[in-house]
């Protein structure tokens, strides 16, 4: 598994107008539709990360990489030896790439109401929320890692995996997958979950 971090704040217009071009038609009219300016240079950023992380992982260049989705719209590079998952928040966007199925999610800590955990913590995960300064946004991305390792995303029900978090490390209720978070910056929470078998 490799991580890759990219600062978007860094980013000239110049460099973004160039990473558009690269986009497939398809990415590229997504962006378009995109009303906010950040959410449009996060996603030209995050297109440009994924190939380039991709092109150095398979040994290939990043313009020759072609993406499709399954049918809940997890990407993949076609006919590439790899998996791969994006994720970006605020001005990081970060992108994890391994041999078997990946996910990350990455969330810059903010003042949030508890109460917001009911809708996707389990009781003890919000126990857990309770009594941890970052356990929302530590809870909350490790489940987004979750849903985007096994590919379907947040429509399932996200109540039926839970987390229990202790000095012995991250435990997942589904077997056969490994989660982490990824020391990224103070102000973020970021997680990946791997499958294992």
């Amino acid at each position: 598994m490799l991580i890759y971090k990219y600062n978007i704040s860094d980013t000239a217009e110049t460099e973004l107008n160039e990473w558009f071009d690269e986009m497939s038609d398809e990415r590229r009219l997504e962006t378009k539709q995109l009303i906010s300016k950040e959410k449009r240079a996060a996603k030209i950023a995050a297109d440009h990360l994924c190939r380039k992380a991709i092109a150095e992982f398979c040994g290939v260049t990043p313009e020759s990489i072609e993406f499709t989705k399954n049918k809940f719209g997890k990407p993949f590079a076609k006919n590439l030896p790899v998996h791969f998952s994006i994720s970006h928040s605020n001005n990081t966007v970060i992108c994890a790439v391994a041999d078997k199925e990946i996910g990350i999610d990455i969330e810059k800590t903010r003042p949030i109401n508890p109460k917001a955990a009911q809708k996707f913590a389990t009781e003890t995960e919000l126990e857990y929320i309770a009594s941890n300064q970052n356990g929302f946004f530590e809870i909350w991305t490790l489940k987004e890692a979750y849903f985007k390792c096994i590919g379907t995303g947040l429509g399932t029900d996200i109540k039926s995996v839970f987390f229990n978090i202790n000095p012995s490390g991250i435990f997942c209720s589904e077997s056969g997958f490994e989660c982490s978070f990824i020391d990224i910056d103070e102000d973020y929470i970021c997680s990946v979950c791997q499958k294992t078998t």
